[in-house]
């Protein structure tokens, strides 16, 4: 019995991961190229058709900001999975990097944009995803 658990288990794996994949790509805006990648090859919504746009608010400012440098793999994996936690992780880095360098922040807003494609070839970019996050602009002053 355990030689057939063991010829059997990988395969129930394999289904387990795929059937997690889908629903999180369908539901919860999962990339299909990632959790399992069983999209990869049935669409074009990968991480180079996602974009993160940045917006930094204060009483004297209102702008978008590019993603830095430092912050670009935790803007690829929000990307990749915009969930609730990841868009006010980045917030709240984007706040804090802000601080840092001295530029007055109220309020970060994270957006996930998807492009899709027409029969054309035309791109047509989706927002699937936006968070607002209030900084504590005497929390973010403070040393630490």
């Amino acid at each position: 019995m355990s030689s057939r658990l063991a010829v059997a288990l990988p395969s129930v794996a394999l289904v387990v991961v795929a059937c997690v994949q889908v629903a999180l790509a369908r539901t919860a805006t999962l990339s299909p190229w990632k959790g399992g990648g069983f999209g990869m090859f049935a669409s074009t919504d990968g991480l180079p058709f996602r974009a993160v746009r940045l917006f930094v608010s204060a009483p004297e400012r209102s702008e978008e900001v590019l993603v830095p440098p430092s912050l670009d793999d935790l803007a690829a994996r929000t990307a990749t999975f915009p969930h609730d936690r990841a868009l006010g992780r980045l917030a709240r880095a984007v706040g804090d990097r802000e601080a840092r360098q001295g530029r007055a922040v109220d309020r970060v807003t994270v957006e996930v944009w998807r492009a899709a494609y027409t029969a054309t070839l035309h791109a047509e970019w989706t927002k699937l995803t936006a968070r607002t996050i209030a900084i504590d602009a005497a929390a973010a002053e403070r040393p630490r």
